[in-house]
């Protein structure tokens, strides 16, 4: 990979309406109080599980969800199917958890060339094999996909009406998760929490802090533009021990041994003659804005 040096600009005069973070935006509320409790993060390319086609309601629209494996996220707790069945009939239904991350929404094609709105869901790979070849587990878990795909992003689905294809395990190039690190109980020892839990297993002690970042794209539907990587830079890194390489599927950023580096692969190709990148001392913040190549 070839890979190019970005020097940095201290840039005090950028508003708060510049970092792009929309305060009335609940996941981007929930994105700043991450960012608060410096909470520390990775990033996980998952591998293709199964591919599910339905439909939005009322207005039809085909829409896909890849399933798609990392061992980054944990494994629910393993229960039998007559205690599936129990949970759900019981009073508190949502005692039992998913851990899962969902991706954002993107455009791909269908088979005849039609345009069709995509998104990943990531859980481990141990669950993925139940749930393969249960169908209760199956069902159950789809349920629980499709009624996160909604909460999160506000829409509703055909749940009676979806099929999973047979010659595909996947629609498009499948995306990057950004994947907290933190403590996690065990699902048991939790009860009425949502189905749905988007947080992953604990990493193991490091002798080095690491940076807090996420990495999204613009617009958030549609054609991408450009994809944006936001680091949380603490005061004590300053402007001369920050390194950041860029490649045309890679980025790197080194502060010279004071944090672990960052370094992972984009979900598409940038043009790394234009990139800019800007450090926020207002903020504390490292932004880099990536053109992608189309």
């Amino acid at each position: 990979m070839k890979k190019k040096s970005i020097t940095l600009e201290i840039d005090p005069t950028i508003m708060e309406s510049n970092m792009r973070i929309v305060r009335e935006n609940p996941v981007e509320e929930e994105f700043n109080k991450l960012m608060a409790e410096a909470v520390p993060s990775q990033i996980v390319k998952p591998r293709p599980g199964f591919c599910v086609k339905t439909f939005t309601k009322p207005d039809n629209k085909k829409m896909f969800v890849n399933i798609c494996l990392t061992e980054a996220i944990p494994s629910p707790v393993d229960i039998s199917n007559e205690e599936l069945m129990q949970i759900l009939n019981s009073e508190d239904p949502s005692s039992y958890r998913v851990p899962m991350s969902i991706g954002e929404g993107r455009i791909e094609q269908d088979k005849s060339g039609a345009p069709a709105m995509a998104y990943d869901v990531a859980i481990n790979p141990e669950f993925f094999s139940k749930i393969e070849k249960d169908d209760l587990f199956q069902t159950f878990f789809l349920t629980v996909v499709f009624e996160g795909l909604q909460d999160k992003y506000q829409f509703e689905i055909d749940m009676q009406r979806f099929t999973i294809l047979k010659n595909r395990h996947s629609i498009g190039t499948l995306q990057s998760h950004r994947i907290q690190i933190r403590d996690v109980k065990k699902c048991e020892e939790r009860r009425a929490q949502p189905l749905i839990e988007e947080i992953q297993k604990p990493a193991k002690s490091l002798n080095k802090k690491e940076f807090v970042y996420r990495l999204r794209r613009e617009p958030p539907t549609g054609e991408i533009e450009y994809l944006l990587a936001e680091f949380m830079v603490p005061p004590s890194v300053e402007l001369k021990d920050l390194n950041l390489e860029i490649g045309e599927d890679r980025l790197v950023l080194d502060s010279k041994g004071l944090f672990e580096s960052v370094d992972f692969f984009l979900p598409c190709s940038v043009d790394q003659d234009v990139v800019d990148a800007q450090l926020n001392r207002n903020k504390d913040m490292l932004f880099v804005k990536m053109p992608i190549i189309h």
